[in-house]
């Protein structure tokens, strides 16, 4: 006789929760029998929170972030739970408490003017960046917190090169150029990046929807994505993208995958962003930065893609 699937589960799943001390933890964790004992729409006869496998080696940090009263507002803990998500805590376990939000929060502006313009001081929690407004985003000063995309926050900058692009290096493409490739055939896509959303916003304009992926590193990057009137997602490199396969017309990535990155966790990337794209979908990966000498490897863990790649002085 086979045995179901909830019951080879129970032993696994009730030792992930027993590993924990924190009572919500453990009731997260733990195998959720449906209450009718029946199979439910979705085929499943219980419910499997998933939680990152990076959990179990910053259990005391886990534990901490999970200790909360339930009903009661969250702690202001946005910073620890983004660390526990980079360190491989990813997912998250969810939790049973309200989420803080600004105290002063004002109406954001409307979507014909949000998309370029800074937003409202008032509508981001500040604790845990250096700068504690968007004017201090956007200066020229240094220690700003952040450093991948230093004038990102700087809209003033971004509409003038809208108008008046200069392409630098024989590798450079125009948005235009871009989508002219596949004869308006680009409608969706993801942008897996450090930044604010712009390439977003920008291809907005050219009737392209685009979600952006980013974290908050150093900077309110999610924040500020949504407050232009875009799609933000809140995600690392550690997940499978939330896509299902054959889906997306264009993937793009800016400043994010460069040198830093492990040779094996590229490849894995690269092959979950090839599994969602549609066929004949574009990956657009620009700034790539990496040393000379590891610029074949890199190059071979594109495969057959064939980049074009250029010195930067």
């Amino acid at each position: 006789m086979e045995i179901h699937p909830l019951s080879r589960m129970k032993q696994s799943g009730g030792e992930a929760a027993a590993f924990f001390l924190t009572e919500e933890i453990r009731k997260y964790a733990g195998i959720k029998p449906n209450r009718l004992e029946k199979q439910n729409f979705m085929g499943a006869n219980g419910t499997f929170a998933s939680i990152g496998h990076g959990c179990f080696s910053m259990k005391e940090e886990l534990e901490e972030y999970m200790n909360y009263d339930v009903g009661d507002f969250c702690k202001d803990d946005w910073k620890q739970a983004q660390k526990l998500m980079v360190h491989g805590c990813d997912p998250l376990p969810r939790r049973r408490c309200f989420a803080r939000s600004p105290k002063l929060y004002t109406q954001p502006l409307p979507i014909s003017e949000s998309i370029w313009s800074l937003p409202d001081d008032r509508n981001v929690r500040w604790s845990g960046y250096r700068c504690k407004n968007f004017s201090c985003l956007a200066g020229n000063r240094t220690g700003k917190g952040f450093f991948k995309c230093s004038d990102c926050f700087n809209f003033t900058n971004q509409t003038e090169f809208k108008f008046h692009p200069v392409l630098k290096q024989s590798s450079d493409f125009s948005m235009e150029e871009v989508l002219k490739i596949k004869n308006r055939g680009i409608r969706i896509g993801l942008d897996f990046s450090t930044g604010t959303g712009t390439f977003a916003a920008r291809m907005k304009e050219l009737d392209v929807t685009i979600i952006s992926a980013t974290v908050n590193l150093g900077a309110p990057f999610s924040e500020t994505i949504a407050l232009r009137g875009l799609l933000p997602l809140y995600l690392t490199i550690n997940q499978r993208l939330p896509f299902f396969d054959n889906t997306l017309d264009i993937i793009h990535s800016t400043r994010f995958l460069d040198g830093w990155i492990d040779i094996v966790l590229l490849d894995f990337v690269l092959y979950d962003w090839d599994r969602v794209l549609r066929p004949g979908g574009l990956l657009w990966i620009d700034s790539f930065f990496c040393k000379k000498k590891d610029l074949g490897v890199y190059l071979d863990g594109f495969g057959t893609m064939k980049p074009p790649a250029a010195p930067e002085s």
